[in-house]
């Protein structure tokens, strides 16, 4: 075995696998970092096996997907005067092209009974770590939310995937307890860390699971689940003090905004103002949208107009708090079109795929993963987050080979 054969080259991976689900929020280490490495030695990888490297249509398919964020934004990057802003996210998830590709190579030395384990495992220790740093923080230093190393939005998001990722990985595995454990620790992080677009995503993917389940499942069993998750509900409610605010101050600002007093509701509400100043940001150049120094002077025209309040102002860069309006305010029908292929496709292909072959426990994960940050990516701009954006191109890639993989149709012959 050689340094840069295919068996090495999938333990690596394997290894990296595991450690960006374990260190994901649980220390201060950026696991893009991780990535990184990992994508330097994929290159020299392919570099040593380029002879007998193929590329099919399907290769370019995912490679044209990975790059269609960074060159949508390139219309805007030229017109801020070559600000990288624009640019980085999309970069970092073109850097995983030479894993894929790599993995596409090395994928009949996949074992998938190994990757389970590196799977499994890092997610329920990754669970875990999000759990004790989120109990750390909101019980024993009496913060009011929990936020780890990072923004408290972005840290519900990722122990929300975390915990839906365990949730998946349930399908015929013999470590449903343990998996079990990284649910509810995943649950108990995202909690904690009161942030609404992650909490309301959990009930929303798992009637979906149901759903998808059903048949298999049981009616018995679904319903007991229901049963079980609104007890849950429940009990987070009444034992839970800042669950029991977020919610109260949640029902506080539908009302508000319900009665037509959108600046009262300051964060439902606020969000409500930025997205109607993106959709006018779209209308002024539909087709590539607004930098976001047009945007901000924009958005004084907006409020001079009456069409938002000053609110929005404070807001820099305009920033639209959900990744389809940002796209729309500043990518336009190019960012749209684009979009839908970063985020909506992946999960599509996953759904097709385990629709087909209901066994295939990786085309569930991959259906679970993506609907997850779809509906992330409704009330914030998580893929602008380079370190995010990395780690969701990172996941799709990997979990797109194990699920060709279980397939059978992902060797090179």
């Amino acid at each position: 075995m050689t340094l840069f054969d295919r068996g090495r080259a999938a333990h690596f991976n394997g290894i990296v696998l595991f450690l960006v689900l374990a260190l994901l929020v649980s220390t201060p280490v950026r696991v893009h970092v991780l990535i990184a490495l990992l994508a330097l030695y994929a290159i020299a990888y392919l570099v040593v096996a380029r002879e007998s490297v193929k590329l099919s249509a399907l290769d370019y398919c995912v490679m044209a997907i990975l790059s269609l964020y960074a060159i949508s934004h390139i219309p805007v990057f030229w017109l801020s005067g070559f600000s990288w802003r624009y640019l980085s996210p999309g970069l970092h998830m073109v850097a995983v092209i030479p894993i894929y590709l790599m993995l596409r190579h090395a994928s009949p030395a996949i074992s998938l009974t190994r990757y389970r384990d590196y799977m499994e495992w890092g997610a329920v220790i990754g669970a875990l770590g999000a759990a004790t740093i989120a109990i750390y923080q909101t019980q024993w230093q009496g913060g009011y939310k929990a936020d780890g190393f990072l923004f408290h939005i972005n840290f519900g998001y990722l122990s929300c995937s975390l915990l839906l990722v365990c949730v998946a990985l349930m399908h015929g595995s013999s470590r449903k307890i343990i998996l079990a454990l990284g649910v509810l620790a995943g649950l108990a992080a995202t909690l904690l860390s009161i942030s609404r677009g992650a909490i309301f995503v959990i009930p929303l993917v798992l009637a979906m699971l149901l759903v998808l389940n059903f048949s298999r499942i049981g009616a018995l069993r679904v319903t007991g689940a229901v049963i079980g998750f609104i007890v849950l509900a429940i009990i987070s409610y009444a034992t839970v003090p800042m669950v029991k605010e977020r919610m109260d101050f949640t029902v506080e600002e539908f009302s508000s905004i319900a009665e037509g007093n959108v600046e009262a509701a300051i964060s439902s509400g606020g969000r409500l103002q930025l997205w109607r100043a993106a959709t006018e940001a779209f209308k002024e150049r539909p087709s590539i949208g607004l930098t976001y120094d047009e945007r901000e002077a924009f958005n004084h025209e907006l409020v001079d107009n009456g069409v938002v309040t000053e609110w929005v102002l404070g807001v820099s860069r305009g920033h639209a708090h959900s990744q389809y309006f940002e796209t729309l305010a500043s990518g336009g029908v190019i960012g749209l079109f684009a979009l839908i292929g970063y985020l909506i496709i992946p999960g599509a292909y996953f759904l097709s795929r385990y629709v087909k072959d209901p066994e295939n426990t990786y085309a569930l994960v991959g259906v679970t993963f993506s609907a997850a940050f779809a509906l992330f990516c409704l009330t914030e701009v998580a893929l602008q987050h380079e370190m995010i954006a990395t780690y969701y191109a990172y996941m799709q890639v990997v979990i797109f080979v194990l699920a060709l993989v279980y397939g059978r149709q992902g060797n090179y012959s």
